[in-house]
């Protein structure tokens, strides 16, 4: 069998196209490498080559001092920058307003804005999600596992002698009753016991909640226990929100949520308000209006994804 030939390098119209130019560049260059250079830009491959080079080189050039021409690049350049900002934080408002959506979509179980929904699971328990919830399950080990990822559930658990854990971020509600709430807010989570007990389990510290008992919770730290109305807690079921000195953030995000739209709360002070009412959570714009009537503020639609209160 003879040997087959050995391949020819294909030509590099750039490659040579750069040398060309740094050596005609060179003091030595003389009549003889141009009528070579010549030659060579005979080819349109080359030719076109070269030309791009030299269009880039001419780019890179200091211009000559004038002022005017320098002073309206620095101009164009800065409103170059101030578009790319620009742009950049529109990005992020609609990350920041749509997400909460996909994140729900990616879930096992969630329900839509104004949505209420009923679910028996596997094990026998019965989970009722709120208005833009979301929640994973996993009932195949010998502990029985939930991560509630948004809005508000009810769980009836029915006891099978495995225990049930539900996450909340970082926090885990160790559940030993029957009945009970958990509710995630912007800056903080609550739990409500209805019927029977569950710990709250957050790094190093933990509380104990007892039938009656609400406790709110963040990333960092667990606060006291408190007593609740318990009616008035699962009043939503129902399709009413009854608060009872609740603060107005909460109360604000819990209607927004019913609409699909995120809080924007201008006045930090006023979300700490402690307010009252029973509001209908199957009219959420007309309780809004009502809310914001009352308490002296304005709403302002952000592509029905976001209300800002001011």
């Amino acid at each position: 069998m003879s040997p087959m030939p050995a391949l020819q390098p294909q030509p590099d119209p750039e490659q040579e196209a750069l040398d060309w130019f740094s050596r005609l560049r060179q003091p030595g260059c003389d009549d003889t490498l141009r009528q070579a250079f010549a030659h060579w830009c005979q080819d349109p491959l080359n030719a076109r080559a070269y030309a791009q080079l030299e269009a880039y080189w001419q780019q890179l050039q200091v211009p000559t001092a004038r002022p005017r021409p320098r002073v309206a690049k620095a101009r164009r350049s800065r409103s170059g920058l101030y578009l790319g900002l620009l742009f950049l934080m529109l990005l992020a408002t609609l990350a920041w307003l749509f997400w909460p959506h996909m994140q729900r979509l990616a879930s096992e179980l969630h329900t839509g804005s104004g949505e209420r929904r009923s679910v028996r699971l596997a094990d026998g328990s019965t989970l009722h999600l709120d208005s833009a919830s979301a929640i994973n399950v996993d009932l195949r080990d010998r502990t029985r596992r939930l991560h509630l990822v948004q809005g508000q559930i009810s769980l009836e658990v029915m006891l099978d002698g495995r225990a049930l854990e539900v996450q909340v971020d970082d926090a885990r509600i160790q559940v030993f009753g029957t009945r009970l709430q958990i509710t995630r807010y912007s800056d903080h989570d609550e739990l409500l016991v209805l019927s029977g007990k569950a710990a709250v389990l957050q790094g190093g510290d933990q509380r104990m909640v007892s039938a009656g008992e609400r406790v709110t919770f963040t990333d960092s730290h667990i606060n006291p226990v408190e007593k609740i109305d318990s009616k008035a807690a699962d009043a939503w079921r129902s399709g009413r929100l009854q608060a009872n000195q609740r603060p107005l953030a909460e109360v604000l995000e819990r209607l927004a949520a019913y609409q699909g739209q995120r809080v924007w709360l201008l006045d930090e002070e006023a979300g700490h308000r402690r307010v009252s009412g029973n509001f209908d959570l199957d009219h959420p714009l007309l309780s809004l209006e009502q809310l914001a009537r009352d308490q002296q503020l304005r709403l302002y639609n952000v592509l029905g994804q976001g209300l800002i209160v001011r």
